[in-house]
């Protein structure tokens, strides 16, 4: 049931509303047709669906009592005390927002007695749920800064949490509150903070209705732009729910159509930035005041003035429980200009919505992400099983963000945009399972500048050095590789359709004779035998954030710059030269590459990736 009207009296958030004005008859027509794009879109699940997610849950809760009962029994406990240690499963994200999709995952944790550890989690739970002959793309990252391991239980995807609270056993009725807190680890807090997260923002909008609505139209948006994932230093989704929130406090009595609309309005103008480079000071954006807590805790709050590190946050976004923290810490500078660049798109596209000069479709039109971009760093990772390849790729996944700063900071560059989801390569049946993930360049054109080179193999080698670091990494099943390709090198299925200035004149030149380099594909090396950045195109990844468009085949563009670099001088492509020009990177080949990836064994498979 929706909230009453909000008064003049009434106070949301930390400042008073900017408007109170109710919704006009043409507002309200304005948010059917919202309404009406949403279900186009498929964001509402039918009951049949629900009714599954709730039993999968249902099914999950048992299976997390299986495992404490287990664990408990390894530890020495007898029968009856393993049975009644207990476990609980919540929800939190979208799911316990009450903003999922048809076919979205659900966020849960799983709390546990103090006597279960997160090695037990990544141990027996995982043993557990390979057990499961309806679990699917099971994958692991106990790397994460949020551990988690993510899989599919009978067609439902699941992100799984571990939290260990200091109790001896988990009651049935358990609600998480401050005083669980006390006793546990800064990981588990982390985990906490999600279902707490989302109950507290529910208690602090005056509408839930409406903002349910907001968000779901926030959250298309975003993702049609390429703009929604927290792991690639973009926004996730609590940082979106807390935006979203923060405007329905700014604007209580409005209606969905006027909150999307004013949403952009909002953060077009909100200080937000780098004081490294001399821009303001950026203001946090808070639902309610930060707290301490009540219990003495101890635990850390996000708080500039204390801990000079966050002064640089760029777009701060704060959680409203304790411990209050910034969900945006991970966001590069590059992006946060893509951000300010779809927020002012969003602005002007809404606005003429408002005076009936455009539809709301046009809001929700996909970013042309391939298109937009002339060069391109694609970072491949490669792995021997299926399995490997899941993990590994979810870590480099959970590290990317590190290149694109690495990249913002190379001369000439204004830094990388992430594409947000890894596309398929090889599938294994070559005995190697791989994915891309795809940055596009921003180069930052001078015509006084002479050399148009930009140099990025340190950046490329620096981020494969730290990515195996990984305590799980595999030096003779897992590889990493990270190359240059050009937009007119990309695999058919990836090229943009749109044909900007030139963008014809490339394509049908692509088979004029002097390509011959280009089409050969970079092996091994006659003496070391070491694998060859040869830059195929494709990419594969996670679960249900997979793309479905298959990248096989070699590209082009890095084996001509494995050509030019081996003769001793950087890639400069003819139709290219005006724009960038890009160093052969390590090794020769065009990129760089870690050590070799054998096959599994097979008749072609020749002891090694070719």
């Amino acid at each position: 049931m929706e909230q009453n009207v909000a008064n003049q009296d009434q106070r949301y958030g930390i400042s008073k509303p900017i408007s109170l004005n109710p919704p006009t008859p043409s507002e309200q027509q304005l948010s059917a047709m919202l309404e009406q794009l949403l279900h186009r879109h498929n964001l509402y699940e039918s009951e049949e669906e629900a009714a599954k997610r709730v039993s999968v849950l249902g099914r999950l809760n048992s299976l997390a009592r299986e495992f404490v009962k287990r664990a408990s029994l390894a530890k020495g406990w007898d029968a009856a005390m393993a049975e009644q240690a207990g476990a609980k499963i919540f929800t939190f994200g979208s799911y316990r927002l009450g903003v999922h999709a048809s076919g979205a995952d659900i966020d849960t944790l799983l709390v546990v007695p103090e006597h279960i550890y997160r090695s037990d989690f990544f141990d027996l739970m995982e043993n557990i749920l390979r057990e499961q002959p309806d679990v699917r793309d099971l994958e692991p990252v106990p790397s994460a800064y949020v551990p988690i391991i993510k899989f599919e239980l009978d067609g439902i995807p699941i992100d799984l949490l571990f939290a260990r609270l200091a109790m001896s056993t988990i009651p049935e009725d358990l609600q998480i509150e401050e005083r669980h807190l006390k006793g546990i680890d800064e990981p588990t807090v982390r985990s906490l903070n999600g279902t707490r997260v989302a109950s507290a923002i529910l208690s602090l909008v005056p509408n839930v209705a409406n903002f349910r609505t907001t968000l779901r139209c926030v959250k298309l948006w975003a993702k049609k732009r390429g703009i929604y994932s927290n792991a690639l230093g973009f926004l996730g989704g609590v940082a979106w729910a807390l935006l979203t929130a923060r405007v329905c406090q700014l604007y209580p009595n409005a209606c969905p159509a006027t909150l999307l609309a004013r949403f952009f309005r909002v953060y077009v103008h909100w200080k937000s930035g780098d004081v490294t480079r001399n821009e303001s000071q950026p203001v946090p954006v808070l639902l309610c005041p930060i707290t301490e807590g009540t219990l003495n805790l101890g635990l850390k709050v996000w708080n500039p003035k204390k801990f000079p590190r966050e002064r640089y946050d760029l777009m701060p976004v704060i959680t409203p429980c304790y411990p209050c923290m910034n969900s945006t810490f991970n966001m590069t500078y590059s992006n946060l200009k893509i951000l300010k660049r779809e927020f002012a798109r969003g602005l002007e596209i809404a606005t003429r919505v408002e005076e009936r000069e455009a539809e709301w479709d046009e809001l929700f039109e996909a970013q042309d992400f391939f298109g937009t971009y002339r060069n391109f760093v694609v970072v491949r990772p490669l792995a021997v099983s299926e399995d490997e390849h899941r993990r590994w790729e979810g870590t480099v996944e959970s590290k990317l963000r590190h290149l694109i700063k690495k990249l913002e900071v190379v001369p000439h560059l204004g830094g990388a945009h992430p594409y947000p989801k890894p596309v398929p390569a090889e599938d294994g049946s070559n005995g190697i399972w791989s994915s891309n993930f795809y940055l596009g360049l921003i180069v930052e054109k001078d015509p006084t500048r002479g050399d148009n080179t930009v140099l990025l193999s340190g950046a490329a080698s620096e981020f494969a050095e730290m990515l195996k670091q990984w305590n799980q990494f595999e030096r003779e099943s897992m590889a990493i590789e990270i190359q240059h390709q050009l937009a007119t090198d990309l695999p058919p299925q990836l090229r943009s359709r749109k044909r900007g200035p030139g963008r014809a004149k490339r394509e049908r030149e692509e088979d004029r004779p002097a390509a011959a380099a280009k089409q050969q594909r970079v092996g091994p090396g006659p003496a070391t035998g070491e694998t060859a950045a040869n830059g195929k195109g494709g990419g594969g990844g996670g679960r249900a954030k997979r793309e479905e468009v298959s990248g096989g085949g070699a590209p082009n563009g890095a084996s001509s710059a494995a050509a030019a670099a081996s003769a001793g001088a950087p890639f400069v492509d003819p139709d290219e030269a005006d724009d960038l020009a890009l160093d052969g990177g390590g090794g020769g080949a065009g990129g760089y590459r870690t050590e070799t990836v054998p096959r599994q064994p097979s008749a072609a498979a020749g002891g090694q990736v070719k």
